[in-house]
């Protein structure tokens, strides 16, 4: 629900959507001929590869490009590899994507005999090792610094973006996993002192109490959701100091990792919140690498030209330009846009009109910034004008009179700024 001032003067009021009533069981999406995943690592050379084209592959195989490469993926099908390309992703991170014919695509992913005898004593390098690409995308690498360890491991029971319920859902109708996997993190941290705590819609408090860790309300005003926003309202003043000392786990990848050392498998089966051109919302199941072909045809959508397909909210997803870009372990929303619904954006000059710096979250001059960036004076944008306090919430770009993306054009100042950093650093 948006409620705007008749003059103009107070902000947009954004609710998240909640799940009230109990909610229906996911529709299973089934992959059809093939699945994608993407390796976080560049393709650089052909020779050596351990992944061929032709070769087979067995439902839970872990695929790695090279002998010593960290980064792997794990297949939800069996099949036969059709190609192995290099995938340019978002910001220009440099991946690699493994395209899989499957041979049966009902087929349930077998269980990976050296996951399942790890999981029997569950702990960090059994994590690290086994399940990345899990559900959900939990980050483990914090958990595993020893330098400076992490003390707090907030659970995301609520979802970031609006028009997205995947989390609540999960929070709902999986608090048994959502518990184990709490269990196991609190393994994996072994005999450190982590607080593990719980943020939810206020509606969800009473069913995330069988979580086992203590669980707070979130406001239904959007951006309170937001993981930084979330910290705030746990830490309080404390939180930007302690920021590095936190960690974020959704709930789907914690109810993952549960259901991972209960049952001795690793689990595939991403949840997404499918919405319509009319807006009505659908949950689905799909496995990773899912493309969104067979999710379209699942659930009765079309698309035609001109019309938008994005993956995640309507405040920060991105648009995909393929109905075969597969779902990926962090794709909680995909939404379906007809073009008639698209507002374009402008290229416009900032009138300073001054919405954006009244619904900033944490209250950066976006007027004085937007003019740093739009002359590609990044290191003036974090210098003067508070580049680095943007959370992302892409709230300044729903509310500008001119249209300008300045979400856009943040994310790629935040983006250049590391290049340049790393580049320094290589030098140095």
């Amino acid at each position: 629900m948006i409620n705007r001032s008749i003059f103009g003067i107070a902000p947009p009021k954004l609710t998240y959507d909640v799940i009230d009533a109990e909610p229906p069981k996911p529709i299973s999406v089934v992959p059809k001929e093939k699945v994608t995943l993407f390796i976080a690592e560049s393709l650089e050379t052909s020779s050596g590869l351990l992944i061929q084209t032709g070769a087979h592959v067995t439902a839970g195989e872990k695929l790695k490009l090279l002998p010593d490469s960290v980064a792997y993926a794990i297949s939800p099908v069996s099949g036969s590899v059709d190609s192995v390309s290099p995938f340019t992703g978002i910001m220009g991170k440099q991946l690699t994507a493994v395209v899989i014919k499957t041979e049966n695509g009902a087929e349930a992913p077998q269980a990976d005999e050296a996951f399942g005898e790890a999981a029997k004593t569950p702990g960090l390098e059994t994590a690290l090792a086994f399940l990345a690409g899990l559900p959900g995308a939990p980050d483990f690498s914090a958990l595993a610094r020893k330098d400076d360890p992490v003390k707090t491991i907030l659970i995301m029971g609520a979802d970031n973006d609006l028009m997205t319920i995947t989390n609540q859902f999960v929070v709902k109708t999986d608090s048994g996993a959502i518990r184990s996997g709490v269990d196991i993190l609190r393994k994996m941290t072994g005999s450190r002192n982590v607080n593990i705590a719980m943020a939810v819609p206020a509606n969800l408090v009473q069913a995330a109490g069988a979580s086992g860790v203590s669980v707070k309300g979130v406001s239904n005003l959007y951006p309170q959701a937001h993981p930084e926003m979330v910290a705030f309202d746990f830490m309080g003043k404390d939180a930007a100091g302690s920021k590095d000392d936190m960690t974020f786990f959704s709930a789907e990848a914690v109810s993952k990792i549960g259901r991972a050392f209960t049952e001795g498998k690793i689990p595939f089966e991403k949840i997404i919140t499918f919405v319509g051109k009319d807006g009505a919302k659908k949950i689905v199941s799909a496995p990773v690498g899912t493309h969104v072909r067979d999710i379209l045809e699942k659930v009765g959508a079309s698309v035609k030209d001109g019309d938008r397909i994005v993956f995640g909210g309507p405040m920060t997803g991105v648009s995909v330009y393929s109905i075969d870009h597969p779902v990926e372990p962090d794709t909680d929303a995909i939404i379906v846009q007809d073009k008639n619904q698209i507002i374009a954006s402008e290229d416009l000059a900032c009138i300073n009109c001054g919405q954006c710096v009244r619904v900033c979250p944490t209250h950066v001059p976006v007027n004085e910034l937007i003019r740093y960036l739009d002359a590609g004076e990044y290191e003036q944008a974090a210098e003067r004008a508070e580049l680095d306090a943007c959370i992302e919430c892409g709230y300044c770009t729903y509310v500008c009179e001119s249209r300008i993306p300045i979400f856009q054009h943040i994310r790629l100042a935040k983006h250049a700024l590391e290049r340049m950093k790393a580049a320094e650093e290589n030098n140095v």
